[in-house]
């Protein structure tokens, strides 16, 4: 990063456009610390009141033209994006005329996983004019470093747990999921979703649906191969150590270079004392080569009950299809629930009724409240027979979820178990699809 000054000398602030959490505020403190000013655009809803202490201008998501306004009127050439945020409910945003000038890139972003979302983000602000710079490139020593950080290091049985989950990282990165990773003795136990890496700790904590079952295991966060390195960094703090060793974890490992550790102090105190390591890994080099099948396509199937898919149900069920192809590879789940092309979750065969229901309501950038059916679960049977695996509890929170549908990958047989599984899905009102038993 240049240090901001333009070709007449002019020193330039840096613009920030802060969401949540005190990322925003530690970029701007380095800039600042680096002699360069700094000028926050806060997004209403999402930045905390901390920004306050530097120059700033309040201003809703929907705003587009008054961001860009914001950052031309100070005087900015480059900004960085920091902080979490959400998919909004675009049926809530404040909009000005911005906003609908850009239209059709807002309605763009609804579509597929984060990362792509991002690179569209960073494509628009850089095509009106802003350069989008890193976070870390701001303030590099956010970044984690390599090797052990904590007095704990890994043991070498936990170095092949990290080095699997790093496969697997990789392996599931071309579907933009996966950038924390559980994993231990058993294998892998729990595989990030949209809801966060907090949110699935909580899952394996003492109160939380994986309760216990991530025991003596090692989160794994790291960046998925190709994703845009300027914003959305994998980010630990003080929470994400409290939250693993709630869930009885020994040790987090993240990207050398290719993470930012927040309150790295704190964060180090405190794995110290619970006894836990925080160690800096390689980064996964590319994702995994997992030819396309024909399946992939979701060609000779069937529909089995009333409800019959979409084109777009049918685009999503075929990215869940390679998906699962993947987990199974890996041994890391059974499922995965994909919405709009971006997969959202997935999910084991012990607990899928539970964590399908525990992901409501998914994220539909407000079209859930339009009533349009979103989302397709699609289950790899493995073994088992799909009647083994498609219960009425499934159904019924496929229903409470409002999903369009559920596709398995065995072929139903015909008979008494095929009528009440159809039974189920008409109930829910949901399409089921599988392969057809000549195929």
């Amino acid at each position: 990063m240049t240090d901001g000054r333009a070709p007449d000398g002019i020193l330039r602030p840096l613009g920030i456009l802060a969401a949540e959490g005190v990322l925003p505020i530690e970029v701007a403190e380095a800039a600042r610390a680096r002699g360069r000013p700094v000028h926050i655009v806060a997004l209403t809803g999402f930045a905390g009141r901390d920004v306050e202490a530097f120059p700033h201008e309040w201003v809703s998501l929907g705003q587009v033209g008054r961001i860009l306004g914001s950052f031309r009127g100070a005087g900015c050439d480059e900004m960085v994006i920091a902080g979490a945020m959400q998919r909004p409910d675009l049926l809530q945003l404040r909009i000005d005329w911005g906003f609908v000038r850009h239209l059709p890139t807002v309605l763009a972003l609804t579509r597929g996983g984060d990362d792509s979302v991002l690179r569209r983000v960073v494509r628009f602000f850089e095509g009106q004019g802003l350069k989008v710079v890193g976070a870390g490139e701001v303030a590099p020593k956010l970044l984690a470093a390599a090797g052990p950080a904590t007095r704990r290091s890994p043991t070498d049985a936990e170095m092949s747990w990290i080095a699997a989950a790093r496969e697997l990282v990789a392996a599931l990165g071309r579907f933009d999921i996966g950038q924390a990773v559980v994993v231990g003795p058993a294998g892998v136990v729990s595989v990030e979703g949209v809801r966060g890496t907090d949110a699935m700790l909580r899952d394996l904590g003492t109160d939380g649906l994986l309760s216990g079952r991530g025991r003596g295991g090692v989160l794994v966060k790291l960046p998925k191969p190709g994703q845009e390195m300027r914003i959305d960094l994998p980010t630990i703090g003080r929470e994400t150590v409290a939250r693993a060793i709630e869930a009885g974890l020994v040790g987090i490992a993240v990207a050398d270079g290719g993470t930012i550790v927040l309150d790295r102090d704190g964060v180090l105190d405190d794995a110290n004392q619970a006894g836990i390591f925080v160690y800096g890994a390689t980064m996964p080099d590319s994702a995994a080569a997992i030819e396309a099948s024909p399946a992939a396509s979701m060609p000779h199937m069937e529909l089995v009950g009333r409800r019959a898919p979409t084109p777009a149900d049918r685009a999503d069920g075929a990215i869940g299809r390679q998906v699962v192809r993947v987990l199974a590879a890996h041994q890391a789940g059974i499922a995965a629930l994909v919405e709009r092309e971006h997969v959202l979750a997935v999910f084991d065969r012990q607990t899928l009724s539970q964590r399908l229901a525990a992901h409501l309501p998914s994220r539909g950038w407000g079209r859930r409240r339009l009533g349009a059916r979103l989302g397709v679960l699609v289950v790899d049977c493995g073994t088992e027979s799909p009647e083994a695996l498609l219960d009425a509890d499934l159904f019924r929170a496929a229903m409470t979820a409002g999903l369009a549908g559920v596709v398995v990958s065995a072929p139903i047989a015909a008979g008494e178990a095929r009528g009440q599984v159809t039974a189920w899905a008409d109930e829910a009102g949901v399409f089921l699809m599988c392969p057809k038993v000549d195929a």
